[in-house]
């Protein structure tokens, strides 16, 4: 079948279509919080809640919330970030310097250095 005919056209769409689909069901599945490990024996859970965000430039995020602390976790790109509670006026808002984190409700903004800060949406909440 020569390159550029009709049949090779008609075959490639035929296999592209299928793929494109499966791509795009597999970016709309509903994200989830995986299941932290329990405490090693003879240690008490801490109270914690955590959510996971999308942000606007495509990232995905998950904060660790340890309110008896003061402490909030960052999860971004495989690291952890300890950022240490600020007041508020309202909502909350966690920094170790170069990194903060500043939310209330659903909405999160994060800000990296001198970088533009960065909006970002909770998509689960645990």
């Amino acid at each position: 079948m020569p390159r550029g005919s009709p049949q090779c056209y008609a075959l490639t769409m035929k296999t592209a279509l299928p793929l494109t689909s499966a791509l795009l069901l597999a970016a709309c599945q509903t994200a989830t919080l995986e299941p932290l490990p329990p405490p090693p024996p003879g240690m008490q859970p801490v109270p914690m809640t955590r959510a996971l965000y999308s942000c606007a430039d495509g990232q995905t995020i998950e904060m660790r919330f340890f309110p008896e602390q003061g402490v909030g976790v960052l999860i971004r790109h495989g690291q952890n970030h300890e950022l240490q509670q600020q007041p508020a006026a309202s909502g909350f808002h966690y920094t170790n310097g170069p990194i903060g984190v500043r939310g209330q409700g659903d909405a999160l903004t994060l800000e990296i250095g001198r970088m533009a800060p960065i909006a970002c949406q909770v998509r689960v909440r645990g």
